[in-house]
């Protein structure tokens, strides 16, 4: 009896479950997951920074969201209180040429 026949079917079968496994893996994606310190500029000019605090417990940390709208020269910034609590409350926002003149005493 040939040694690497015997082991042949074996082994495909158990490609064919791996290859399956990779795919079911790969078809469910990242999901709804966020993390702070990303960021993304866009092209209508948006840019999206996050970055967590150390603000709240460790296991729901506060994270900030610091948008700024390029068009409108606006800087606004959002606390997301906690990934269960799905949900993003406006703490402000200034308007950048202000921000900067004040920065520089004018």
């Amino acid at each position: 009896m040939d040694w690497s026949r015997r082991f042949e079917i074996p082994l495909w079968a158990s490609g064919f479950v791996l290859a399956g496994l990779v795919a079911l893996e790969a078809g469910r994606g990242p999901g709804d997951l966020a993390y702070a310190a990303d960021a993304v500029i866009t092209r209508d000019g948006y840019s999206l920074v996050t970055a967590r605090t150390a603000v709240g417990a460790a296991e729901k940390p506060i994270d900030f969201l610091y948008l700024i709208d390029g068009r409108d020269e606006m800087l606004y910034v959002y606390e997301v209180p906690g990934a269960p609590e799905r949900r993003v409350v406006m703490r402000g926002g200034v308007h950048l040429p202000t921000l900067f003149a004040a920065g520089r005493g004018n």
